[in-house]
């Protein structure tokens, strides 16, 4: 997303060590929740609803902070590669997956929150509350498939850029003469892709991609944005149920019971990951309006490294098994 060309700035060097570490660490708290719910299921130990997406989620953005990883190596060390269709389309296809796949699983996160803490005597809703351990596998599998499916098409809507900076529109042949050995090199538009051809070796320089800005927009709004917005309803909806349940309780002088604290801590964790995809989604758009030479575009593209590793933070944080498993490790390694 916001990849316009793929042109390397010398300042990128200062970016690098940060993102790696970023990575790293996304990498890190990722595996992190992935083993401690394998270990529980391996002593026995059923994982819930909320296990699953949580460990869905965690593969999804072990995938994003890898798939960074690489794209990041290739472009300082293999960037010839990258240039070969089927390297980029696989690099940029798998990076459109993980960013779509862990919107719609954080959004059933919330559903599942929401339906778990709000009473609903009828309706649909009510129906998925009953059946709420049943739906969750199959909303998992769900939002992979449409993920998958939702990120093939961006293969027909790259235009290659070539090494020419002057196109024809219509159709016509034109050539432009190479300054650095004085060959000339034609340049044809055919059904909308540029093709360059060297004359005197019938070989073509490419040079980047540049994404169509219809599909990039539909995409987002698809797969982000729709995600986004029941992120928003769900915890909001949460966040007034909770205001007049406490409020409730103080006027009849009722304690506040660890039931209430835990729902609690839910609309804590679901406010974190609304905030945080509120960031992620407009730095993300910012991309689309920001050249790669532009330094401010490698500090969006840092923030939104940084995902993983805050939103496994908050998975972390807002789950009593994995705290707990945390400080037992921080504990353990203070020690030694």
């Amino acid at each position: 997303m916001g990849l316009d060309h793929l042109y390397i700035p010398p300042f990128l060097g200062t970016f690098i060590i940060i993102l790696m570490i970023e990575i790293l660490a996304g990498v890190l708290t990722n595996v992190f929740i992935v083993v401690v719910n394998i270990l529980d299921w391996l002593r026995g130990q059923s994982l819930n609803s909320s296990d699953q997406l949580v460990v869905s989620l965690a593969l999804s953005n072990f995938c994003f902070s890898c798939i960074n990883a690489a794209t990041i190596m290739c472009f300082n060390f293999f960037f010839q590669i990258v240039l070969v269709d089927y390297v980029f389309y696989s690099l940029y296809g798998i990076l459109t997956y993980s960013i779509f796949s862990s919107s719609w699983l954080s959004a059933w996160l919330c559903l599942f929150f929401c339906v778990k803490i709000i009473s609903f005597k009828q309706g649909c809703m009510a129906w998925l509350k009953v059946n709420i351990a049943t739906v969750v596998p199959w909303l998992i599998l769900l939002s992979q498939v449409f993920s998958i499916v939702s990120s093939l098409p961006f293969m027909w809507s790259f235009t290659i850029v070539y090494a020419s900076n002057t196109t024809n529109e219509s159709n016509e042949t034109s050539t432009y003469l190479n300054e650095s050995n004085g060959t000339s090199t034609s340049i044809k538009e055919t059904n909308g892709t540029s093709t360059s051809t060297d004359e005197t070796n019938g070989t073509s320089t490419v040079i980047g991609y540049k994404i169509n800005a219809v599909y990039n927009l539909s995409s987002l709004l698809i797969n982000c944005f729709i995600p986004f917005m029941m992120v928003m309803a769900t915890t909001g909806r949460i966040i007034a149920s909770l205001c007049t349940h406490t409020r409730h309780m103080k006027q009849n002088m009722e304690d506040h019971g660890p039931s209430l604290k835990a729902h609690q801590g839910a609309a804590r964790t679901m406010m974190s990951l609304l905030i945080l995809y509120f960031i992620f989604y407009l730095v993300e758009l910012g991309l689309g309006f920001l050249s790669m030479m532009d330094p401010l575009y490698w500090v969006c593209f840092v923030l939104i490294c940084s995902f993983p590793t805050i939103q496994s933070v908050i998975f972390i944080a807002g789950n009593a098994k994995l705290k707990q498993m945390w400080l037992k490790i921080l504990k353990n390694c203070r020690k030694k």
